[in-house]
């Protein structure tokens, strides 16, 4: 997976009938945590919060032939089988369990995105919903980053199990996730926003062993 595919997304949004502003959005507030505590910029492992980006839950039935074509139609993406991820010039499609999907965009594309699955899979089985505000997301990498993500989750990090392109719905730090794996160390990992403070919390204490010198 490019490692472009993880990177802050700048979106456009209107200020004003008369002007045009870049806003990079993020949930992770200083009420939260210090600034100077985060994001982590250890030696060896660096974590950092994802702006927000679209991402749109895409569910239907997956063995429907109708299904996965008005997707693909859609998308320009096939369905990804497995934990595998499409990845497509505009967008990445992730496995998130069974008969559903969540499709990464630019935020500036999240309505082009759902406008065009709507119209594509109307009159079938299947649900598309907007959910891009109700996630958080952060990019963890560094030699590190299979280390302190091992702390979290009982995922084999090794790359023959967990290779580049994957993305698998687990439980990290107890709560529900989906984890990524982009290029060697580069991780991608969403929560629900409602657990931000807490995860956050437990971000800053799992590093602690990272952040100290060598002896």
């Amino acid at each position: 997976m490019p490692r472009e595919s993880f990177q802050p997304h700048i979106s456009i949004r209107k200020e004003s009938a008369s002007m045009d502003r870049l806003v990079a959005r993020s949930t992770v507030s200083p009420q939260f945590v210090s600034e100077s505590a985060f994001p982590i910029r250890a030696g060896s492992l660096q974590i950092s919060a994802l702006p927000l980006a679209g991402i749109v839950r895409v569910q239907g039935r997956s063995a429907d032939e109708a299904f996965r074509s008005s997707v693909a139609a859609a998308l320009g993406l096939r369905l990804p089988e497995g934990e595998a991820i499409s990845m497509g010039a505009e967008a990445r499609l992730a496995w998130a369990g069974p008969n559903e999907y969540l499709c990464y965009c630019a935020l500036a594309d999240e309505d082009k995105c759902v406008s065009a699955l709507t119209a594509a899979l109307a009159g079938q089985f299947a649900t598309v919903t907007l959910v891009s505000d109700s996630r958080v997301g952060f990019l963890v990498t560094g030699s590190n980053a299979t280390a302190f993500l091992s702390k979290g989750c009982s995922i084999d990090m090794h790359p023959v199990a967990f290779p580049a392109g994957r993305a698998v719905t687990t439980r990290f730090a107890g709560l529900p996730a989906v984890l990524m794996r982009g290029e060697a160390d580069d991780y991608a990992i969403y929560f629900d926003v409602a657990y931000v403070e807490f995860v956050l919390k437990w971000l800053l204490d799992a590093a602690e062993e990272f952040m100290a010198p060598a002896q």
